[in-house]
């Protein structure tokens, strides 16, 4: 057993957040060369879920700790005896510490993870990253400088939703997809730091980068257009509550997205629509409704300038389209590595990267384009 991980703390201490993203087959096995890491910022994704899923892992391992909340610290160094810290520049002088995860307020987690490379430590920046795609590169670039690996946490890849949507996809049998929709809605508030913008609170960085992430990795990088509208409509403080933005690659294929605090409607979070059906999620069901191309009957075009018997449709009809209905768990049929499993064996057998600065900076490009001129 690795130094610092005690047999209490792994009896006691369980993942939070989303440790199926995050804690895989890896974790189990008995690890020589653990990575030792530092995190920076021990609130609900910090300590709930970045601390517990380290203390979890055999390839990892937690030596430090930083927060300005000394009883945060003082609680992650009795679950794992690490070195507790309360100022940035104290964790970046621990020679042990080889990896640094940003945890802290969203808007300080590019200019932490520029210090965190050039003081020669390998970053995992919690989402979001940076305001924009020039921040990922000054991000990228700092870690290039210095040799180091740099990634985020853009762990919503595998979300069992995504990965049961991609397999579907994959497999073709919806035919080639022209239009995907992702939703988060619903009406209420709340009062927390995610409503204020001098935090970097607000939904775009909140949800959205989830749901734009994930949507991307359905659509041509090279995007043609990008429309959207992001408001400030219910919530109190003046960070946005409410967005709709449109995606387009440059083959046509499109991603519908809203995120909003006001609306109450029951809407799916995923639809996907291709030429041979719709695949649907709404709350714990998916549902498909598709047909086999080579089992539809070919309609010919009444070439008549008035409609056949006044009729709207198919005449004459009916036309009968073998549907094939399903429904079942959004749940992926194959077995996939964890985020963290990457992360330990791109730090220490070069594997490449989960999520590259590359890809991450698409995703903050797009974002970048749904808030341009609102405001936010």
């Amino acid at each position: 057993m690795s130094p610092g991980k005690t047999a209490s703390s792994r009896s006691k201490r369980q993942p939070a957040g989303n440790p199926a993203f995050d804690v895989g087959l890896l974790s189990r096995n008995r690890v020589k060369d653990p990575v030792r890491c530092g995190v920076v910022g021990l609130g609900r994704i910090g300590w709930c879920h970045h601390c517990q899923v380290i203390m979890s892992h055999n390839g990892f391992e937690l030596v430090a700790v930083c927060d300005v909340e000394q009883d945060r610290v003082l609680e992650a160094q009795v679950a794992s005896q690490c070195k507790g810290y309360s100022r940035f520049e104290e964790i970046l002088k621990h020679r042990d510490v080889e990896l640094i995860v940003v945890a802290t307020q969203s808007k300080d987690h590019e200019a932490m993870s520029i210090r965190a490379s050039k003081a020669g430590k390998h970053v995992l920046v919690e989402k979001p990253a940076a305001r924009n795609a020039a921040g990922i590169d000054r991000m990228a670039w700092a870690a290039k400088q210095s040799k180091r690996l740099f990634t985020v946490h853009h762990n919503y890849r595998l979300n069992s939703e995504f990965l049961f949507v991609k397999e579907w996809v994959d497999r073709g049998l919806l035919g080639p997809i022209f239009r995907l929709r992702r939703r988060v809605g619903g009406f209420h508030r709340r009062n927390d730091w995610q409503t204020l913008t001098k935090y970097g609170g607000g939904m775009t960085g909140n949800w959205g980068v989830h749901l734009v992430d994930a949507g991307l990795q359905f659509l041509d990088p090279q995007i043609r257009s990008v429309w959207g509208r992001v408001r400030h409509l219910f919530n109190p403080g003046d960070a946005e509550d409410d967005i709709c933005a449109i995606v387009e690659d440059r083959h046509g294929v499109v991603l519908d997205v809203e995120m909003t605090s006001v609306d109450a409607s029951d809407q799916p979070g995923w639809v996907v629509c291709g030429r041979y059906g719709t695949l649907w999620i709404q709350g714990k069901e998916a549902h498909v409704r598709r047909f086999d191309p080579k089992k539809v009957k070919q309609l010919p075009v009444n070439d008549l300038h008035y409609a056949p018997k006044r009729q709207y449709g198919v005449v004459p009809g009916p036309d009968n389209i073998p549907w094939i209905e399903e429904t079942m768990s959004p749940q992926p049929k194959k077995r996939y590595e964890s985020y963290y499993d990457r992360l330990y064996l791109s730090l220490r057998e070069k594997a490449p990267l989960f999520v590259t600065p590359e890809s991450a900076r698409l995703t903050y490009e797009v974002l970048g384009r749904i808030r341009k001129g609102s405001g936010f």
